[in-house]
């Protein structure tokens, strides 16, 4: 069953044709309970492509209001020695609104109901940023703390919780997982890992670390 049929969230008819962007950003919309509206902004505040609840014209404004936001903010920030700024996270009462740095010249909005800023939502927003990454061939910043994530389907395993099934690469291909060869976690609390070496069915070797907080995964460089 499409991924849309089995949301709550029920996309608002889009005033634009459907772009190589749209199903990167209709997965988020539909990722967790909550999600109103996603949209990609470039730095002019243009809108790129969007998937949303609301209207094309409402998510728009949104997006271009809120890259004069983030970079008012981010100027502010700088002046008090905070660096770089490439996420802020804004509680109201009604809606609540993510803005993450796709790069310097490109913005990821994300309007959600209130408390639905989930570790499961904040997991998918960074695989967003890396999937939108890909497609438009965007590196990703010096400054930025965060590693490339990846996105994973996972599976049912004996003994474990989860197990990985597949991956998409960085040309947007899904890879099957043929053998997971072992396991094993590295930390506690909200920094702990859970760590995959698994063999495609390709034959190449690799690891996929799930950060479990933030529900992001990874893969890790072959040293």
């Amino acid at each position: 069953m499409p991924p849309r049929e089995r949301s709550w969230a029920k996309e608002a008819p889009r005033d634009q044709g459907e772009s190589a962007f749209t199903p990167i950003l209709r997965r988020l919309l539909h990722r967790t309970t909550g999600v109103i509206a996603v949209c990609f902004v470039d730095g002019e505040g243009e809108c790129v492509d969007y998937a949303s609840t609301l209207s094309p014209f409402e998510i728009k404004v949104t997006g271009a209001q809120l890259l004069v936001t983030v970079e008012e903010t981010a100027e502010r920030l700088r002046a008090l020695g905070s660096g770089q700024t490439w996420w802020i996270h804004v509680q109201g009462s009604e809606r609540e609104l993510a803005c993450r740095r796709v790069s310097e010249d490109y913005l990821l909005v994300v309007v959600t109901k209130p408390r639905a800023m989930t570790r499961r939502l904040m997991g998918g927003i960074e695989q967003t940023v890396a999937e939108l990454r890909r497609e438009a061939c965007i590196d990703a910043p010096l400054w930025e703390t965060v590693t490339g994530s990846v996105r994973v389907e996972v599976r049912r395993a004996i003994g474990w919780p989860y197990a990985p099934a597949a991956y998409v690469d960085e040309r947007g291909e899904r890879i099957a997982i043929d053998d997971v060869l072992g396991r094993w976690t590295e930390g506690t609390g909200r920094k702990s890992k859970v760590a995959f070496r698994v063999r495609t069915e390709g034959g190449e070797e690799l690891t996929l670390v799930h950060h479990r907080a933030a529900d992001r995964w990874e893969r890790q460089p072959e040293r």
